[in-house]
């Protein structure tokens, strides 16, 4: 009954958002599906020209068909061509340049362009998606919960089986079908999309370019990175879904996005359809104290450590640079926004916000008998959960930072795990050198062993190794590396030393020699990366299972909590948190004041780039080429009106990580630019929206276009795209 009672709430706290929501636009992530009738009275106030139906449609073509996920939701692109063109983020496409980069082949470097289809490079494992239809399946959805009741499983797992129930009940041929839950998994929505699986890099800037200021620009404003690259999507004959072939042919989109050189001013109308992947913003205070005072600076002080390693290295060797470039920004990316998160988490006082929040929640339950009955002690329950992993937090961030994504050897380690698990599966200690686990393993390290360097990744160990010893929780040591601390009496160095020397996976001619003998037992069981790894895993293991009941019970007194919080709240508006499922934003283009005397503008112009070039800087160097184009100053059609070529600007759209690469559209439904980034006052944006300083930083698509045009000479390129003015 209470749960029926929840749906009708949040469906009414939805359908009010049309009347309250137009002071506030500028917050939530709102789900498109429902845009009709939540949020298009509101855009509309806000300056949208295009109908809800042209924005979004499951019978004709909307702004929704031209917008792509890349691999299930790490980024977002949009089809600016009727051949198949797809455009995202530098960063976005960052792994896969690396990935095809050598000292050969820089591209990384100097770019790629492919002057004709025949030279597009195609990416294996690479997807994109589109959206087709969303059901709601919530009714549906709990009877199938209903049914496990009486079973004992963990939540996750219960969950796990729902969806797998309910999207084999509703598959779709040609489709493929995923469950997603909002609100703490009070309603359930069934999305139908197709899936490309080939995907081939067509252009790419350099990276002074596509990621001028690196870290240190990094999540700022203002910005100047030509933060782009474009894949072409292939299908069969007929446009549909099919697995690589030469034989394949570029798609024709339902829609595809005009892409407009007019410009944008201060106060423009701008929105963003794109895949936001995650946000907690219904986190009560104890969550958010969790993150900031325990997970994020254990994160935070391995990712130092390892960082510093890395970016030695790769200052010193050019080869290095390339083999690391992907490492490298993956781990720096996330380790700048926590340290952001923590300090604008705690400027901005959200514990206290929240804290203020759970009492008048608490003091609104008390004030009823049947809302006390309902729910309890919960904001004390929830206390008491947090307290209770609090000591263990830490522990479970060093495993996963200083092991699972520590040295790369211990990340190929973990790999033996399936070797193990078949043997004893099968009941042997041998597999064939041909089987296809060996082959799988083979095909890896191809990758693997060109973007690795034993050197570095020594350093990478025994700092990684060292790190975790020294704050792992006693409790849950790992014995096998207690007696190797032990045996080395605390030598770090030594230790590495004897691990690299000894283990068949640190070296590639070691490994292949093995490999093609077959894989045996005993070498797996003696090898000391693998017998670290295993035991770090074991152990951590047992710390998830001593935390499993409490872990458990905080899912149930959150939904609980969420809950509370829809019902205490049922005049307000309601955004479900971001879960990789499409999503819109909208709101204007503006600059903001971040502190007293301090004031930055909407926009950024070239001037930025002749500002902070700094000739062999790692971050703020520039490519004699595009230097040479920058000083030459041929702005061609791309400049504005007063003569400047800008290259990005802000908005107060709300975006979160999944979101870049997403199109930045204006009111008339054409391309402006693409997301790519918060600013640094915006970093507890996940947490906690904060409507005065929160901005979405942009690439002006002007400056994309000068870089394909002036810069890199692709005409065939911008003969596919429709550019207006």
């Amino acid at each position: 009954m209470k749960k029926i009672t929840f749906i009708k709430s949040i469906i009414a706290s939805l359908l009010i958002a049309g009347s309250t929501l137009a002071a506030k636009a500028d917050e939530g992530m709102w789900l498109i599906h429902l845009m009709a009738q939540t949020n298009y009275e509101a855009m509309k106030a806000r300056g949208v020209e295009l109908t809800a139906e042209e924005i979004y449609s499951e019978t004709t073509p909307s702004l929704k068909d031209a917008i792509v996920a890349l691999d299930f939701g790490s980024c977002t692109g949009s089809m600016i061509s009727k051949n198949g063109l797809m455009i995202t983020n530098h960063h976005c496409a960052y792994d896969d340049i690396q990935k095809l980069s050598s000292l050969e082949h820089d591209y990384l470097k100097n770019g790629f362009w492919a002057k004709n289809q025949s030279e597009e490079i195609r990416i294996p494992g690479k997807t994109v998606m589109f959206l087709d239809r969303v059901i709601d399946v919530t009714d549906e959805y709990r009877k199938v919960l209903k049914s496990f009741e009486k079973e004992d499983e963990t939540m996750p797992y219960t969950s796990r089986r729902a969806n797998s129930v309910i999207e084999k009940k509703y598959a779709k041929k040609g489709y493929e079908a995923s469950c997603a839950a909002m609100l703490r998994g009070n309603k359930y929505y069934l999305f139908y999309y197709k899936v490309y699986q080939d995907v081939r890099l067509v252009a790419a800037p350099p990276t002074c370019f596509g990621a001028f200021g690196k870290d240190t620009d990094n999540w700022s404003w203002p910005q100047h990175k030509g933060d782009f690259a474009i894949y072409r999507v292939y299908g069969d004959k007929n446009g549909n879904p099919a697995k690589y072939s030469p034989d394949n042919l570029p798609i024709t989109p339902k829609y595809v996005l005009p892409v407009s050189t007019a410009g944008i001013k201060e106060g423009d109308y701008a929105m963003v359809l794109g895949y936001p992947g995650s946000t907690a913003r219904y986190t009560p205070s104890f969550g958010v104290s969790e993150k900031i005072n325990l997970t994020n600076p254990a994160m935070i002080k391995v990712r130092d450590t390892k960082l510093a390693i890395l970016r030695e290295a790769m200052n010193a060797d050019e080869k290095i640079n390339i083999q690391y470039a992907s490492k490298y920004f993956m781990n720096s990316n996330y380790w700048k926004y926590a340290i952001g998160e923590c300090e604008y988490t705690k400027k901005y006082d959200v514990i206290g916000l929240k804290t203020a929040e759970e009492t008048k929640l608490t003091d609104w339950i008390n004030a009823d008998p049947a809302r006390k009955a309902k729910y309890g002690n919960l904001i004390e329950d929830l206390r008491a959960c947090y307290a209770y992993a609090a000591p263990y937090i830490a522990s479970g961030v060093y495993h996963r930072e200083a092991i699972v994504n520590g040295a790369d050897l211990t990340r190929l380690a973990m790999r033996f795990k399936g070797f193990e698990s078949t043997m004893e599966k099968e009941g042997s200690c041998f597999m064939h050198k041909d089987c296809s686990q060996c082959q799988n393993l083979r095909n890896f390290c191809k990758q693997y062993f060109k973007d690795y360097d034993e050197q570095v990744d020594r350093k990478v160990f025994a700092a990684m190794i060292e790190l975790y010893v020294n704050n792992i929780d006693p409790k849950f040591f790992p014995e096998e590396i207690t007696q190797l601390v032990k045996k080395f009496k605390g030598d770090y160095q030594k230790l590495t030393d004897y691990v690299y020397k000894n283990s068949i996976l640190a070296n590639q001619e070691r490994l292949y020699a093995w490999l093609d003998k077959g894989v045996d037992k005993k070498t797996i069981d003696k090898d000391p990366a693998y017998l670290i790894t295993k035991s770090a895993q074991t152990q951590n293991y047992a710390l998830r299972d001593y935390l499993k009941d409490n872990n458990q019970k905080i899912g149930l007194l959150r939904t609980l909590y969420m809950e509370a919080l829809v019902e205490m709240n049922a005049n307000k508006v309601l955004a479900p948190d971001a879960n990789s499922t499409m999503r819109i934003t909208y709101g204007t283009v503006g600059g903001y004041s971040p502190k007293d005397g301090v004031t930055y503008d909407y926009r950024s112009s070239i001037d930025g780039y002749k500002e902070k070039y700094v000739k062999n800087d790692p971050e703020f160097d520039l490519n004699p080429d595009c230097w040479a184009a920058i000083q030459k100053g041929d702005w061609g059609r791309y400049a504005d009106k007063d003569g400047k070529l800008y290259t990005g600007f802000a908005t107060d759209l709300d975006i979160t990580g999944g979101n870049s690469g997403s199109p930045v559209i204006n009111a008339k439904g054409e391309l402006i630019g693409l997301a790519y980034d918060g600013n640094w006052e915006s970093m507890a944006g996940d947490l906690y929206y904060n409507p005065k300083y929160n901005k979405c930083v942009c690439v002006d698509i002007r400056f994309v276009l000068w870089i394909i045009d002036k810069y890199a000479g692709a005409s065939n390129l911008l003969n596919e795209i429709t550019i207006v003015e």
